[in-house]
């Protein structure tokens, strides 16, 4: 390899350059060179071991280049844990932005329950998770990214209606699908505020943590809800949603990840994060 490259280059003496190749002809047991009085030229041999070396130095070139953006975090993967809602507001855009700085680094995405999410962050199963709740633990950075309205989400035959909705005091006597409060204790007294600021407790028929399944029991009749709403940019079913814009309780969408965190692929995502301005109502 490095006789083919010092030929190219010239940079060895003619006499010490031809002795290693003797060298290596001897060594390897091959005539790389056919030679007389007034020529030299590369045998089929030579011409063959000539192209091989050009691979494997392209190679070499481009193990290095490829070490380099490892390194700065321009290839690698990076493990992210959200929630449903995240695929309707900032995922997208965010995964849109990292795609065209940086097109090498691969993104594994899962929806994971909040409460497993946190774990999955502090035992470093995931590199960084989107919560509607930012956790008490000093381990963790957080950053909010996105700030958006609750919506009530009714059947698409509800009686409810952008012109005779006034508060939550109407739905006093329906039947609701809501989170379960061990997936969420404070995301879950907010719902429930909601509710009691017009005098009334409600009355929870099913639990669930997922926003595409509280979809379709709505849609099915078997009760109200209230999420984000961006879930109704991603839905397509028989439900409405009536934006709750006069009421102070906001939802939250924060960015965790662990401080301790080296990962140069985790830099830079957080870089194109920090670059982004997402809606914040």
């Amino acid at each position: 390899m490095c006789i083919f490259l010092k030929l190219q280059k010239s940079f060895v003496a003619q006499p010490a350059l031809s002795r290693q190749i003797q060298q290596l002809e001897d060594e390897w047991g091959v005539l790389l060179f056919e030679r007389d009085k007034r020529n030299v030229k590369l045998t089929p041999a030579g011409e063959f071991l000539k192209e091989e070396v050009k691979k494997l130095l392209n190679q070499v070139e481009n193990i290095k280049k490829r070490t380099r953006q490892i390194q700065h975090g321009e290839e690698g993967e990076i493990r992210i844990g959200h929630p449903g809602s995240a695929v309707y507001s900032v995922i997208p855009e965010l995964l849109v932005a990292l795609n065209e700085k940086y097109p090498k680094i691969k993104v594994a995405l899962g929806e994971i329950l909040e409460v497993d999410l946190v774990k999955s962050i502090q035992n470093a199963s995931i590199d960084v998770g989107f919560i509607r709740e930012s956790p008490f633990d000093n381990n963790l950075s957080s950053k909010v990214l996105f700030r958006e309205n609750f919506a009530l989400v009714i059947p698409d035959n509800h009686w409810l209606n952008e012109e005779n909705f006034e508060n939550m005091g109407q739905l006093k006597n329906e039947s609701f699908i809501l989170p379960p409060k061990h997936a969420g204790e404070t995301y879950y007294n907010v719902l429930l505020g909601i509710c009691q600021r017009e005098d009334f407790l409600p009355e929870i028929m099913f639990e669930s943590n997922f926003g595409a399944t509280i979809l379709r029991l709505v849609e099915h009749n078997l009760g109200v809800s209230i999420l984000p709403v961006s879930y109704k940019y991603g839905s397509n079913l028989k439900v409405r949603f009536l934006e709750l814009k006069n009421i102070p309780e906001k939802t939250e969408l924060s960015m965790v990840w662990r401080k301790d965190d080296n990962n140069p692929v985790l830099k830079s995502f957080l870089k194109v994060a920090n670059m982004l301005t997402f809606g914040m109502d």
